[in-house]
Parts: structure tokens; sequence; C-alpha cells
């Protein structure tokens, strides 16, 4: 599955990059797009070697064929992986601004997007790097990322094995916490409150366009009650009375709407990319085993969010 995010990432980067660039590169939504997708297309490549890059002759291992290396080179990407859901975030923290504050996109250029780079890209590399040094990265079974070496030297919650020494990426437990579900976990958070926050934005629009049109037709009942009579005078012509801003409003509650619309495709494809992760730290941490069910969804649904992404962004509502 790998594959088909990374082939869905690349697509959307060269949809961005070649397909009427100076356009689209001078909007903040196909920016953040943009480096979403080039962290989606290096970490789903990283997870399409599954398990090639675990070293050699490692047990309980299968199609193991490279090094220590090649295993903390596939580690560190993995960890970068973290700057996906970092911008998803700022995907959403876009369409807050754009919908509930009313920003326009250059506002939102000058203002935000230089933070919004920042705050995604430092920590996701940041914590990668950082766990170099510390030799986090080793067989995690699936493929290699933040694990105790030699495999089961020390279990899920840090309990330590009396016979087997650990001899690489001590207490990666608690750095599997630090590094990437806690930040996880409580990027869903604020995407999910976002998210309520932009419904009950469109709400309110509808709402307030219900009320518009309430009273543009008893406005219109009013005219029409006038005219009535000086059409009986046939020295006065009719009038035609036009409210322009009930057409405005009709045509920003669509756009609203639209917007809440692709909004809520992206997060979906965020959720389904990761609800599987989350399910099988959750069994991990609750009962110390690993369920073959939710790794089977951590593999298969993990690597997908570049492939959900480009289904969002060819077929998804466009308020472009």
């Amino acid at each position: 599955t790998g594959s088909l995010s990374c082939l869905g990432s690349c697509s959307i980067l060269y949809d961005i990059t070649w397909k009427d660039r100076k356009r689209k590169l001078q909007r903040p939504y196909y920016r953040i797009l943009l480096f979403l997708s080039i962290f989606d297309a290096v970490c789903s490549f990283s997870l399409a070697l599954s398990t090639w890059p675990i070293p050699r002759g490692t047990e309980g291992v299968y199609g193991a064929i490279g090094n220590t290396q090649t295993c903390t080179a596939q580690g560190f990407f993995n960890q970068i992986l973290l700057g996906s859901p970092l911008y998803n975030l700022m995907l959403a923290i876009y369409y807050l601004l754009l919908g509930r504050y009313n920003l326009s996109e250059e506002e939102i250029a000058k203002r935000y997007e230089v933070y919004m780079h920042i705050t995604a890209i430092v920590p996701s590399v940041g914590l990668a790097i950082a766990g170099l040094p510390l030799t986090l990265y080793n067989s995690a079974n699936l493929w290699c990322w933040m694990a105790a070496y030699p495999s089961g030297c020390e279990d899920y919650n840090g309990h330590h094995h009396s016979e087997l020494e650990c001899k690489r990426g001590h207490s990666s437990w608690i750095y599997r916490w630090i590094f990437f579900y806690a930040p996880l976990w409580f990027l869903i958070l604020v995407i999910t409150i976002i998210m309520v926050m932009l419904t009950l934005s469109v709400r309110t629009e509808e709402k307030r366009y219900i009320e518009l049109m309430i009273r543009q037709q008893s406005s219109d009942d009013i005219v029409a009650s006038n005219s009535t009579e000086e059409n009986k005078r046939p020295d006065v012509p009719p009038r035609l009375e036009i409210d322009v801003s009930t057409s405005e409003e009709a045509f920003h509650l669509e756009r609203s709407r639209k917007m809440f619309y692709q909004a809520t495709f992206y997060v979906g494809a965020f959720y389904l990319a990761w609800w599987g992760p989350t399910l099988n730290r959750l069994a991990e941490m609750i009962t110390g085993e690993n369920y073959f069910f939710f790794m089977l969804c951590t593999t298969l649904f993990a690597p997908l969010q570049g492939f959900f992404n480009f289904l969002v962004y060819r077929h998804g509502p466009c308020i472009a």
C-alpha cells in the first residue's frame, strides 16, 4: 500500500508543480498540500520497503536483507512521517482561517503561512534527528522504527527481560510516546476541535442565509402589494426590486459548504490512515501483546494517506 500512496502523492506533486504551477503556487492551499505530499511521498516509499532494510538474519522477520545502517535510515524516514499529520493540522487551520474567520488567502499567506510551515517541518525533522544518537531505529517487525534491540529485551511497556540485555534502543517505548504517539493523538484532538468549529460556522451561515431569505420574502410581499396598488394608476410605471445582498450571501454560503466538504474529506483521509496504528498502540498498552488484526490494519492503512489525499484532490469538492 505504500507504493500506492507514493504514486498518489507524486501525482499531486506533479499536478501542482507542472500544471498551471504559476497560479497554483501563489495560493497557500497548494503550497501546504505540496509539502504534505512531499512528506507523504518520502515516508510512503520508506514504508513500502517493508522488512527489506531490517538486518539480515533477524529472527522472526521474513525478507530482511539489510543491515544496521539501512535499518537506521528507514527508521529515520518513518519517524519523519509525523510531518504528515502536522501538515494535516496546517490544512485544517487554513480552512478555519478561510471559513470561520473570513480571512483572504493573501492575509493567510502574509500573516500565518511561514509559521505554519515552521511548526510542521521543525518538530518532525528535529525529532527524527534526535533518534539517531539515541540508536532508537531498529527492527520493529513490520519495518524499522523505534524499537529495542535485540527483539524481546524490552516489552511494549518498558519492562526489561531478565536474561536479555538491550544493546540499542534503550527505553524506546517511552520515546515512541514522546516522539510520536503523544503528538499524533494531540493532533487528532486539535483537528477534531477545528472540524467542530468549522461545522458550527457553516451552520451559523446557513441560519443567517435562511433568516435573510425570510426577510427578503417579506419585503417582496410588501413590494408586490404596493405594486398592485400603483399598477391601478396608469401614470405610474411598475417598480422592480433586486436584492443584491441575497445573491452574494447565497454565493458565500455555497463556497463555505464546498470548503467544509473539502476539509472534511481531507480530515477523513487522515482519520482513515491513522485509526489502525492508534488502536494497535492502545491494545499494546493495555494487554502488552500484538494482535494480528490491528497489525494488519496498521500495515494496510498507515502508508495510504497519500493515496487518500490524491482521491480527495482529484475527485473531491473543489473551491479553487
